[in-house]
């Protein structure tokens, strides 16, 4: 654990954090193998998406592929391929940080 366990904006860990896969199946495998619990399925209204869960202590993992021509985790997955697309820190006042001061990171206080 760390010894600086405070930060200006009163985040205090990571809440959820979303990656953007094409192959839910093959992370679902290799997650439950490696976690001993089955994962959960989920739908990502949000994302054009969905995929599957699983909740590691204290953090959540959402691993989401797209359904649909419309989800923006196409073209994230055509430019970065399977990686992180967003991440929801505990602690501070709720809401979406500035992406011009995130350098465009998609990052949330819950």
């Amino acid at each position: 654990m760390p010894r600086e366990r405070s930060h200006a904006n009163g985040v205090t860990g990571v809440g959820t954090l979303t990656v953007a896969v094409d192959d839910v199946a093959r992370l679902r495998r290799w997650y439950a193998a490696v976690t001993k619990q089955p994962g959960a399925d989920i739908t990502r209204p949000d994302l054009a998406g969905a995929g599957v869960r699983f909740v590691v202590g204290p953090h959540t993992l959402d691993f989401v592929a797209p359904t649909s021509a419309s989800s923006p985790l196409l073209a994230w997955l055509d430019t970065r391929g399977p990686s992180p697309y967003a991440a929801t820190f505990t602690g501070g006042r709720a809401g979406a940080l500035d992406p011009a001061k995130t350098h465009g990171a998609r990052l949330a206080l819950a």
